[in-house]
C-alpha cells in the first residue's frame, strides 16, 4: 500500500483538478506503467501500457490501461483525466468471455466521467468459443469467480494510484455472463461493490427447473425425416401472432406485448392444421415441437421471434450441408465441476445487504438465451431467505420487461437509463419503484445496453413504458406504458425498410463485437420482425426480399439476405 500511496504523491492528480497540459497528462499516464501494484494482497498486478488518450469532439482525454493479475487475469482500464466523476465502475462481458473488450465495454461510461475497467476473465477465446476449458481448472476458477475479483481490487488500486484518492462508489453493470459475474459478486465478495446492475444472469442452476443452456440438442426433436427442420423459422411468425392476438390485453393493455406469459392460456395445438400443411397452422408434429420449447426448453409465449436463428435451423442455401444450431454448451466439461465453479446460487445476501449495498436484478421476458423462470425463482427463493419481499426490496430489486430479448433488443421498451437508476438509489437513497423504458426506433444512433439513453433525442422515441419492481412471490410486474410518442415516419416500401433494418442490426452486432454467426442470427431474426410488424404475406415477402437494395451490405448482410430468399422459396 506505501507504493500505491507513493505512485499517487508522484502523479499528482486529483478529481476536480484543472486540465493539465498533452505532455503532463501523457507522463502522468505512462507513470502507472510497470510493476508498482505487483504486492497488490491478493491481486499481484502489472501494467503493460499506459497512454494518455487525447480529447476529441466526443471523449475527454484518458489514460488507457493495459494489465494483468497475476497469472492469466488480463483488464483493460480508461481513467478520465479532466472530469472525473468520483466513481469506478466495472463491466462484466458474455459468453465464454475471452477478450478484455475495454473500448466497447468503456469507450461511453468515460464520456460520463467513469473510471471503468473489464477482464477477460482469465482466458483467451472468443465469446463462443469452450476450448479453453479443457485441462484447465485454474482457468474455470478464474471465469467462475477470481477474475472478477482481483481485477477489480486492481482496478481500485489504480484509481487511487492516479487520482490520490479512492473511489466515492464503485459500481458494476452486465448481462448474461456479466450478470453471473454480478451475482457472484454480491454473493461471494460483497464489499467490492456499492451497487450491481445484473441482467439476465446466465448458468443459475438449480433454479428454473428446465433445460440449462444446450441449443444445439433442439435439432434432436425438430429435424424430420428429410433432414429439414419440422418447425420452420415462418411458423414463428404465425405462432407469435396468435399468442399475442390471445393475451396481449393481460396486463390490461394492448400494445403488442405480454404483460405476464405465466397468465397466457394459448396452446399450440389451437392452430393444428384441418388437413394438410399450410402456412396458416401447425401440423401434429410442428405442434409437438413448440410444446417442448414452451414446457422442456422453458421458451415463454411472446419469445417466438426470438426463436429464428436461434433454436429453429435457417434453410440450407444451394449445395451446402446442413448445419444444426449451434450450442454454446459444448466443450464446459463436467457440468457438475463446472456448476460448482460459475452457478451465482446463493440466496443469502445478508453480507451484501448489510454493507449498504444495491442490486438491480433486470430479465426480459422475451429471452431466448437465458431464460426468465431461473431468474424469477432465484430472486423469490432470496427474497424468502432475506426476510420476505418488503425487507429484500430495501437492498434488491426485479424488474421484468415485456418484449426484451436477450440482454436487450426485441419488440419491448428495452433501453434503459441503468446507471442513473444504481446510482440514484446508492447515492440518493432513491429506491426505483419502476426502471423508465424506452422503445427506439430503427437508426437510434445507441449501442446495444443504450449507455446514451440520456443523450438521445427523442424524435427517435417509439414509445415508452414504465417498468414496475416485483412485489413478491407469485405476483405480477406490472409495466405500463406512460404515454405513446412514434413520431409519423414516412410512407416507404416494405424493401427499403428491410434494408434499414438488416443494416441497423449488422452495425448492432458488429459494435457488441458478436461472432459472426451470431451477426448473421441477428439480421435474420430483423427481417422476419420487419415482416411481422409489416403484416406481410408470403407474396409480400418474396417482394421485399427480391427489392432489397444490396448496395453497401456486408458479407454476412448478403449471405443473410440469401438465406432469407432460401427460406422463402421452401414450400
Amino acid at each position: 500500500m506505501v507504493r500505491i500511496w507513493f505512485l499517487a504523491m508522484m502523479l499528482g492528480l486529483f478529481a476536480g483538478s484543472a486540465p493539465a497540459h498533452a505532455q503532463d497528462q501523457a507522463a502522468r499516464c505512462a507513470a502507472l506503467e510497470g510493476g508498482a501494484l505487483a504486492a497488490l494482497p491478493s491481486a499481484a498486478t502489472y501494467i503493460v501500457k499506459a497512454k494518455a488518450q487525447p480529447a476529441s469532439a466526443e471523449r475527454q482525454a484518458y489514460c488507457a490501461v493495459e494489465g494483468y493479475v497475476n497469472p492469466t487475469d488480463r483488464f483493460g482500464m480508461y481513467l478520465p483525466i479532466d472530469h472525473w466523476n468520483g466513481r469506478y465502475l466495472v463491466r462484466g462481458c458474455g459468453g465464454s468471455c475471452g477478450s478484455a473488450a475495454v473500448e466497447l465495454a468503456c469507450g461511453r461510461h468515460v464520456r460520463d466521467g467513469y473510471a471503468c475497467l473489464i477482464t477477460d476473465m482469465g482466458h483467451y477465446s472468443t465469446l463462443v468459443d469452450n476450448t479453453w476449458v479443457d485441462n484447465n481448472l485454474m482457468g474455470l476458477v478464474d471465469f467462475g469467480y477470481r477474475a472478477t475479483h482481483v481485477t477489480t481490487v486492481a482496478g481500485k488500486a489504480l484509481v487511487r494510484a492516479f487520482y490520490g484518492k479512492a473511489p466515492l462508489k464503485s459500481y458494476f453493470f452486465a448481462c448474461s455472463t456479466g450478470g453471473r459475474q454480478g451475482l457472484i459478486e454480491a454473493q461471494r465478495f460483497p464489499e467490492d461493490f456499492d451497487g450491481i446492475v445484473a441482467i439476465a444472469p446466465a448458468s443459475l442452476h438449480p433454479f428454473g427447473g428446465v433445460k440449462p443452456a444446450e441449443v444445439s440438442d433442439i435439432d434432436a426433436f425438430n429435424t424430420g425425416p428429410d433432414d429439414r427442420p419440422i418447425l420452420p423459422n415462418r411458423k414463428a411468425l404465425l405462432i407469435h401472432a396468435a399468442v399475442v392476438r390471445q393475451c396481449d390485453l393481460n396486463d390490461g393493455v394492448r400494445d403488442g406485448l405480454i404483460g405476464d406469459p405465466r397468465r397466457c392460456a394459448f396452446k399450440p395445438s389451437q392452430l393444428l392444421c384441418r388437413t394438410s400443411d399450410t402456412r396458416s397452422c401447425l401440423t401434429a408434429a410442428q405442434v409437438a415441437v413448440v410444446d417442448k420449447l414452451y414446457t422442456w426448453r422453458g421458451a415463454e409465449k411472446g419469445s417466438e421471434l426470438n426463436w429464428i436463428g436461434n433454436y429453429l435451423r435457417d434453410a440450407t442455401l444451394p449445395g451446402e450441408v446442413s448445419k444444426p444450431v449451434f450450442d454454446l454448451a459444448v466443450g464446459r466439461g463436467d457440468p457438475v465441476v463446472t456448476e460448482t465453479m460459475i452457478a451465482p446460487n446463493n440466496p443469502d445476501l445478508r453480507a451484501f445487504r448489510d454493507h449498504n449495498s444495491r442490486l438491480l436484478l433486470v430479465q426480459g421476458w422475451a429471452d431466448h438465451s437465458v431464460m426468465p423462470p431461473p431468474t424469477i425463482e432465484y430472486y423469490e427463493t432470496m427474497a424468502t431467505t432475506m426476510g420476505g419481499p418488503a425487507a429484500t426490496r430495501n437492498f434488491a430489486r426485479l424488474y421484468m420487461i415485456p418484449g426484451m430479448d436477450h440482454c436487450s433488443g426485441g419488440e419491448g421498451a428495452s433501453a434503459i437509463d441503468y446507471m442513473a437508476a444504481i446510482t440514484g438509489w446508492v447515492e440518493e437513497g432513491n429506491a426505483p419503484e419502476y426502471l423508465y423504458g424506452v422503445h427506439p426506433l430503427p437508426g437510434a444512433p445507441l449501442d446495444y445496453f443504450g449507455i446514451d439513453l440520456h443523450r438521445l433525442d427523442r424524435k427517435w422515441y417509439g414509445f415508452e413504458r414504465n417498468h414496475f419492481a416485483w412485489t413478491g412471490p407469485g405476483k405480477t410486474a406490472v409495466s405500463k406504458p406512460t404515454g405513446v410518442t412514434t413520431p409519423v415516419q414516412p410512407v416507404q416500401p416494405l424493401g427499403a425498410t428491410l434494408t434499414q433494418a438488416i443494416t441497423e442490426a449488422d452495425r448492432l452486432g458488429s459494435a457488441s463485437g458478436y461472432s459472426r454467426r451470431s451477426i448473421l442470427s441477428g439480421i435474420e431474426k430483423a427481417i422476419w420482425q420487419t415482416f411481422y410488424q409489416a403484416g406481410a404475406d408470403d407474396a409480400a415477402q418474396r417482394a421485399a426480399v427480391a427489392a432489397i437494395d444490396r448496395t453497401g451490405l456486408s458479407p454476412v448482410a448478403l449471405e443473410a439476405v440469401n438465406r432469407m430468399s432460401a427460406e422463402l422459396a421452401l414450400d
